[in-house]
């Protein structure tokens, strides 16, 4: 019986214990709408620690007090530890904040309570006026505010005469 019971376990560990397509996941503040989720698929797993896999993908929009949209974020695959408010992003992530730089990484994790986002691995932002390279990031969720750990080159993108 002992088996039984550990067997079934098991099986309940590895199959989600929501599955959700077309899913749209509003986290507001103060009855105002401070992050919009949107995915094709979730799916919520109850394992040792309870986890939400969006295995197709997910879209993220941050928006400010006033309502007003600060940045977005657009993964191929993002995981979101339920317990710690943590969400890793990975492959082909970009984030495009209001004033039009473009961050493109391969992992980014996202702190919801500390509405910051960070990353270790390669980064590449582009602005309006240049491209930086680097390694590992630290930004505030709107990505108005960024630090690069170690930037490893910069091209200057020249405008045309106006």
């Amino acid at each position: 019986m002992e088996k039984i019971h550990e067997i079934s376990i098991q099986n309940q560990a590895s199959f989600p214990i929501e599955t959700i397509k077309d899913c749209e996941i509003i986290y507001s503040d103060s009855a105002k709408v401070r992050v919009l989720l949107n995915a094709t698929l979730m799916n919520r797993y109850a394992d040792e620690k309870t986890y939400v896999e969006f295995k197709n993908g997910l879209k993220v929009q941050f928006f400010d007090v006033n309502g007003k949209k600060e940045s977005e974020l657009i993964a191929d695959y993002a995981i979101v530890d339920d317990e710690n408010d943590l969400m890793l992003a990975e492959s082909n992530v970009v984030v495009r904040n209001i004033k039009g730089d473009i961050l493109e990484t391969e992992k980014l994790n996202w702190n919801q309570q500390k509405e910051e986002i960070f990353t270790d691995e390669f980064v590449k932002i582009t602005t309006e006026n240049e491209v930086i390279f680097g390694e590992g990031l630290v930004s505030n969720q709107n990505f108005s505010k960024y630090t690069i750990r170690k930037i490893k080159g910069t091209i200057t993108i020249n405008q045309p005469d106006e």
